[in-house]
This record gives structure tokens, sequence and C-alpha cells, in this order.
């Protein structure tokens, strides 16, 4: 699952974005999952993965995220790709470009596979 979702992260073009939940329905998870998994990235992983491409829905941020240094650097690298912003902490959804994951695993049932056996 784990494979699965860092497959996906490392396919959204630059410039594009993903709600968490549409990534966690394309793999079967829940979304506090996706969260979870995206939230616990090692730096060497985070260096080469674009996690920051993945949103929280509607593309608006808590104030408790913006409070994080991790959330003011994702704003930061959206911002350098040219993604649209509205009052600093919400993405402009209407003229965002929004990418969608391949449904390759929407009935994949997680439980029966091994972490790094392929779906």
């Amino acid at each position: 699952m784990r494979r699965a979702l860092l497959g996906y992260v490392g396919e959204i073009p630059v410039g594009s974005v993903v709600e968490v939940a549409t990534l966690a329905e394309a793999l079967n998870l829940p979304a506090r999952h996706v969260a979870h998994i995206l939230s616990r990235l090692g730096d060497d992983e985070a260096e080469l993965l674009p996690w920051h491409r993945v949103i929280p829905r509607g593309g608006a941020f808590t104030k408790a995220q913006m409070g994080r240094p991790r959330t003011i650097r994702q704003i930061g690298l959206l911002q350098a790709e040219g993604v649209p912003f509205v009052d600093g902490d919400r993405l402009d959804m209407a003229s965002v470009t929004c990418w969608q994951p391949p449904d390759t695993h929407l009935s994949t049932f997680w439980a029966d596979l091994e972490d790094d056996e392929p779906a």
C-alpha cells in the first residue's frame, strides 16, 4: 500500500495537485492512512517525491496546519510551481490543475497483501 501510494505521488506533474481524499479513494484506503504515510516520509523520500502536491480537501489549510513548518514549506513549493492561492492559505481551486490518479487499486483489499507485494 505504501509503495502504491508513493508511486502515485511520484506521478503528480509539476504545477498540478491532488487531494488526499482523491488519492485515498483511488487506493481504496481511508484518507487518514494516506495523510499519515505522507506525514512520516523520511528526509530522503521527501527530497525525491513531490509530496507537496498532495493537498487537503478543497485546497484549504487549517489554522493548525498553517503553524507547522512542513505546511509553510508545502505552500512555498506549490507557489514556486505557479499553483494559485487565495488569501495565502487556500488554493484557488477554480484555477488549479487537479491530477487524477489511475483507478488500478479501487478494489484492492490491502490486508490480503504484504506491504512490498505488488497489487
